[in-house]
């Protein structure tokens, strides 16, 4: 990933976090579970970030993968429950 799209991926999981949240509180535990994803996924793009900027591509390749499959999981929660 570029440093570019890994800004634009932080911004899509910014939205997700603060401004796409269900306006019931508490949340229910499914969606508690899946907002924890997005968490994940941030975990992942700031050691897609950190690999980034120590060259280490193995770590960046592992860690974007990663972070694919967290997204995966996401976006279609529906469709794996």
């Amino acid at each position: 990933m570029t440093r570019k799209e890994i800004d634009k991926e932080f911004k899509k999981i910014n939205y997700e976090l603060r401004v796409n949240k269900p306006a019931s509180a508490p949340y229910p535990p499914d969606i508690v579970k899946r907002r924890e994803n997005l968490l994940f996924a941030q975990v992942h793009l700031s050691n897609i970030l950190g690999a980034k900027i120590k060259k280490y591509k193995w770590d960046e390749e592992f860690e974007t993968e990663m972070y694919n499959e967290v997204m995966e999981i996401y976006y279609n929660w529906d469709k794996n429950e």
